[in-house]
């Protein structure tokens, strides 16, 4: 494995020397280049990143960036490049040498992981009608002001670490923890999830992957324990063409309840697309199909969503991406107040910008401006909301 990564990276090099006609930097690039070569990596990250900021479309900056954070123990960071510039003009060399490389990070053993904080402020944080009034069997009812929507704010910490192990040529073990948290000075609004997974990987070439494993997680809703999940989940990744890749996974888990209901079971199924539309733009597609039962039948059912995604990168650093979602909720049981079992139609839109080369300490600030609505036959659960939030994440 260590010689076919040599080979591989000789290679990357021998394609990023390759002189560009439409290269504007030459003296940030030549330095680069000369301290890649002199094995000053994390001198030459920094002319690196400054170059794909000014030039988010030059095949050969990104691949001298993949090279340098790959060298730098940072595979997350190297691998989303690498997608990146799947979009970009490559000969058929150059494709092959991408999807080579990208297998090579996906089978080497290393640490990832993300850490993320978030600020979100929402016009109607508990999710409830605006109305003062509602309608239930044929009679009007005045909300108390707890039951009618409310805005607040929210600290909300998103946390995840993985290891993988190679153990030979084609097969690699997995182990993962996720954290999520939120707080709300509202007791009721706070929820916190936590999750491991671990298991083994399976690569039959270089652009197909198969994974599989158990799960463990458990959940705290209003600062007491609220359940605890164990199951076994799959997930499948094949790389189409030169520029696009699909993604599908199942989940299979029995749920716990720590409160008065009854235990449940859940399956979720989940598949996304990826397509690099040239250089500094992509898009990203993602369905998903999860039931529920045996628990309360107000509160489980299926659900569904799909989302569409579009991200770009502005020359000068600037990043920018648009999301359109749209969710259905359909309960199995009848609400008793309303006589009816509750369906919802949720559609959101959420735009997010953060730069590139703008941090804070190691973190890149990112803004978040996001508005949804949700239609349904309990008048209660009819809402709308507006959000405002602002982060710091950071990959490794």
């Amino acid at each position: 494995m260590r010689r076919l990564i040599a080979i591989l990276l000789l290679g990357l090099g021998a394609i990023c020397t390759q002189p560009d006609g439409a290269t504007a930097a030459p003296d940030t690039w030549t330095t680069a280049l000369e301290l890649m070569e002199a094995g000053q990596t994390r001198a030459a990250l920094p002319l690196l990143e400054q170059l794909v900021s000014a030039h988010p479309d030059n095949k050969h900056y990104r691949f001298e960036l993949a090279l340098a954070l790959y060298r730098l123990e940072r595979p997350f960071r190297a691998k989303w490049q690498l997608e990146q510039v799947r979009g970009a003009s490559l000969t058929p060399s150059e494709a092959r040498l991408v999807t080579q490389f990208l297998a090579a990070i996906e089978a080497k053993s290393a640490w990832s992981g993300a850490l993320s904080f978030e600020m979100k402020s929402e016009s109607n944080a508990n999710g409830q009608t605006r109305d003062r009034t509602v309608a239930a069997n044929g009679m009007q009812f005045v909300l108390r002001p707890d039951s009618r929507a409310k805005p607040g704010a929210s600290l909300i910490t998103n946390a995840e670490i993985g290891y993988t192990q190679a153990l030979s040529e084609k097969w690699s073990g997995l182990v993962s923890l996720s954290a999520y948290v939120k707080h709300n000075e509202e007791r009721s609004l706070r929820d916190t999830q936590l999750t491991g997974r671990a298991g083994f990987q399976y690569r039959p070439n270089q652009r197909t992957a198969f994974a599989f494993g158990l799960l463990h997680g458990n959940r705290w809703v209003a600062d007491d324990a609220y359940s605890s999940s164990t199951g076994v989940w799959a997930e499948y990744s094949q790389l189409i063409g030169s520029r696009s890749r699909l993604n599908a996974g199942v989940e299979v888990s029995k749920i716990e309840a720590f409160t008065m209901q009854p235990d449940s079971h859940r399956t979720l199924l989940y598949g996304g697309y990826t397509l690099a539309l040239n250089g500094n733009a992509r898009l990203d597609l993602a369905g998903y199909l999860e039931d529920t039962g045996g628990g309360l039948p107000t509160l489980t059912g299926q659900r569904a969503g799909i989302a569409a995604t579009a991200l770009y990168a502005w020359k000068g650093g600037l990043m920018t991406s648009v999301e359109v979602s749209h969710h259905l909720d359909r309960r199995r049981g009848k609400e008793p107040f309303f006589d009816v079992a509750r369906e919802d139609r949720k559609t959101a839109i959420a735009l997010s910008v953060y730069h590139r080369d703008f941090r804070i300490g190691s973190f890149a600030p990112k803004l978040i401006l996001g508005a949804g609505k949700n239609q349904s036959n309990i008048p209660l659960a009819r809402h709308d909301n507006q959000y405002l939030s602002i982060g710091l994440t950071r990959n490794f």
